[in-house]
């Protein structure tokens, strides 16, 4: 059992270095987050992501944007991040900025079976092209749905899209036959 928990851990770490190389190529790290998820960290991590998007000077809107886009994140990494077999759930975020655009990049344990729902429920999310559209079927969807076992209705995506005004990036790498990493890169224009 802890080579999988090792394995798995070292499979976050891997990756969360890539990531933080690849903004530094790109762009400049803001905050970076790798370790577990609690009602405190958050609580902590939203006071710093407050902080550093202030520091930069970004217009009202996109501040709101990208600090209902963390926090959103953050929260939907909590609820619904899935643990490994030793009880342990990997989490890790990323802010950056560039002169044209902030990032949010976020990563999490996913079940291998929940993969296709996501990708699907991802996909149609990202086929609207008009903003109005998404808005109309995030109404559909708030009225249609009922909550889930983890307390959600499925809405954080649609938020987030909405939000962002931009399509999501998601990824999904196998760590092993029961789960995979799950990372979402969400883009807020910066103008």
């Amino acid at each position: 059992m802890s080579l999988t928990i090792n394995k798995e851990d070292e499979f976050f770490d891997i990756h969360f270095s890539k990531q933080i190389e690849n903004v530094n190529q790109t762009g400049q790290l803001m905050l970076a987050y790798d370790g577990v998820l609690n009602t405190e960290t958050i609580s902590k991590l939203e006071s710093e992501i407050e902080g550093k998007i202030l520091e930069k000077g970004l217009p009202k809107t996109v501040v709101k944007k990208v600090f209902f886009i963390c926090v959103e994140s953050l929260q939907n990494m909590l609820i619904h991040g899935h643990k490994d077999d030793m009880g342990a759930q990997h989490n890790f975020f990323i802010l950056n900025i560039t002169p044209k655009e902030v990032k949010v990049i976020t990563a999490n344990l996913v079940t291998n079976t929940a993969i296709d729902k996501l990708k699907t429920d991802i996909d149609k999310i990202n086929s609207f092209n008009d903003p109005a559209e998404l808005k109309q079927f995030y109404l559909e969807h708030l009225e249609n749905n009922e909550l889930s076992d983890k307390g959600g209705a499925g809405l954080g995506f649609i938020t987030i899209a909405m939000k962002s005004g931009n399509k999501l990036k998601t990824s999904f790498e196998a760590i092993n036959e029961k789960r995979s990493l799950f990372l979402m890169e969400v883009t807020i224009n910066a103008e």
